[in-house]
């Protein structure tokens, strides 16, 4: 907005009223729009002032916060690259270092499309409330966006993971003020003055590279120049997804649950599998975060739930009827509301019994929205559909949280089995899982068992199921058919 704007002269205009009105509309959807709502606020009477003091009262806030975001009362970041411009020059002269970190929430587009504009808007604005204790005066802290970006001068890289544990703590409850119990987990990149770029541009898009690499849960990546070719290739990797889709490249491979009371198959994950034609089998670790970024993760897990209900269908009437199903479920279908109807119709269509198919969650993926999880969960096994949460431990799940969801199994984590039965602190964590689980009526099932000792430690415990390399790898159903009437005692 220019400088020399004045007031006009209002002889003759509207009331005060009618130009507030008229601004209101005029403002809506600008970075201006806030500036009004607080001036309305601070001054409750200023409809009873001249129409001339109303005009010169708005043009004076808006020049007064036109270098801030309305909505957090942060920077802009017209006014950050201002001033990380001017900082940058100053390191420049002093030859120091400035540390440029991006600030994401994990799965933010999954939470606006869930809880809605007004409520996505809040957790932002608690957010940088939760990020302005934490910073320096000097630091220079803005809104871009859904992310939020924080310079500040270091006299060593190492001075990162300062302010990073201060994220940590602080960001280790559930968003106040919403009745969904939601807990963000936040992803950070950083890239460092001179060493990754000379220019606020550079640094800006290196650090939001790195933040795309970060798993979440306040963890931080550097820039590395391997990410931008990384970056490259998983845009290919998206487009070749798609082909893949198109082309019935992927396939689903079983890997088998054994009852440790009878030595017998109980069940299968089904686990999806890439084979492309000249290259051979793409490792799950390279496609399945392309997919889940991209958001093809849903028709391909659609795929998945499709074909093993198929299977298991056809094992069932090959009279192994006991036999069930566990399917991944992303957190993008679990925030999905249209996954009900999905499973619906897939059951409807293979004709599977309901109890037969279990639908396995993440426990990070089931806190993000913990109502909504709930609810979802809830219509899921009110139609006979069994429940397993995955990768337990890992989490930041509660009891009191864990108590609400309407599960029917906890998976213990491969990590923990792995150190069996050696380590006494994986050893402790595997027993308290397994018997928390028995003591809220929960089957158990560790992952990742590979001898016979971390078997006889999980059997000791009173494990319910294993599955792991020690009985078979995940194949594909063909030679699955062999195994069904074998004893793994």
């Amino acid at each position: 907005m220019s400088s020399h704007l004045a007031p006009p002269s209002l002889a003759g205009a509207p009331s005060s009223a009618d130009l507030l009105s008229l601004l209101s509309g005029f403002l809506q959807g600008t970075r201006y729009e806030g500036n009004l709502q607080s001036l309305m606020v601070c001054r409750p009477n200023i409809e009873q002032d001249p129409p001339e003091a109303v005009f010169t009262a708005i043009l004076e806030s808006m020049r007064a916060n036109s270098d801030r975001d309305p909505l957090t009362g942060l920077l802009n970041t017209s006014a950050m690259e201002e001033r990380l411009t001017s900082a940058l020059a100053f390191a420049r002269r002093h030859q120091s270092k400035v540390v440029l970190l991006t600030i994401g929430i994990l799965g933010f587009r999954d939470l606006r499309d869930t809880l809605g504009r007004k409520k996505s808007d809040w957790i932002l604005q608690w957010l940088a409330q939760q990020l302005r204790t934490v910073v320096r005066k000097e630091d220079i802290l803005a809104r871009d966006q859904n992310e939020f970006i924080l310079g500040m001068a270091v006299s060593k890289v190492d001075d990162v993971e300062i302010i990073v544990s201060k994220l940590r703590e602080i960001f280790n409850i559930p968003v106040p003020n919403i009745e969904e119990h939601i807990f963000i987990s936040l992803m950070i990149g950083a890239s460092i003055f001179p060493n990754d770029g000379g220019n606020v541009d550079d640094l800006v898009v290196k650090s939001q590279t790195a933040m795309r690499r970060s798993p979440g849960d306040c963890q931080y990546q550097f820039f590395s120049d391997e990410m931008q070719r990384g970056a490259k290739d998983r845009l290919q990797m998206v487009q070749d997804i798609r082909d893949g889709l198109e082309h019935n490249e992927f396939a689903v491979y079983y890997q088998p649950k054994i009852d440790l009371m009878t030595g017998t198959i109980l069940g299968f994950e089904a686990l999806v599998r890439w084979l492309r034609p000249g290259k051979g089998m793409v490792s799950p670790g390279l496609f399945i975060p392309a997919a889940e970024e991209s958001g093809l993760v849903v028709p391909l897990g659609i795929f998945v739930l499709r074909t093993a209900c198929a299977q298991l269908k056809k094992w069932h009437d090959m009279g192994y009827m006991h036999l069930h199903m566990a399917v991944n479920i992303a957190s993008q279908q679990l925030r999905d509301e249209a996954i009900v109807r999905v499973v619906e119709e897939i059951l409807t269509s293979t004709r599977l019994f309901p109890d037969r198919l279990e639908l396995e969650i993440t426990e990070s993926s089931a806190m993000v929205s913990v109502e909504k999880t709930i609810q979802l969960l809830a219509s899921l096994r009110q139609r006979g559909i069994q429940i397993a949460v995955d990768d337990f431990g890992t989490g930041y799940s509660s009891l009191s949280y864990l108590k609400r969801f309407p599960i029917t199994t906890l998976k213990v984590d491969q990590s923990f089995v792995r150190d069996l039965p050696g380590d006494l602190d994986s050893l402790e964590i595997v027993n308290a899982i397994i018997a928390m689980g028995r003591s809220l009526g929960f089957k158990t099932v560790a992952e990742g068992v590979e001898t016979a000792a971390q078997e006889a430690v999980l059997r000791t415990a009173g494990c319910h199921a294993v599955q792991g390399y020690l009985y078979s790898k995940p194949v594909p159903a063909a030679e699955i058919t062999p195994l069904l009437s074998k004893s793994f005692r």
